[in-house]
């Protein structure tokens, strides 16, 4: 089963936000937007990668809590 990440758009024909669970094999020019139909659409960075990127330290590192005790971070989303 190949990879589905969800990314993140903004259609620079009627400025709409959305955001969709795509291939990470979906070239350029092959995303129109649900609103219009646009196909000039930018790509921006999903929330969250930047969990990923904080979960793939090594596990000798040291673990930061979120600040807000008993509430968890829900996955890394707490912002830090």
């Amino acid at each position: 089963m190949g990879a589905v990440p969800l990314y993140e758009y903004t259609c620079g024909t009627c400025h709409g936000d959305f955001t969709l669970l795509q291939s990470v094999r979906t070239g350029p020019g092959e995303t129109a937007c649900p609103e219009c139909g646009g196909r000039d659409v930018a790509r921006h960075m999903s929330a969250f990668a930047p969990a990923v990127a904080a979960d793939a330290a090594p596990a000798s590192a040291p673990r930061q809590g979120c600040g807000n005790p008993g509430a968890g971070c829900g996955g890394g989303m707490c912002g830090l």
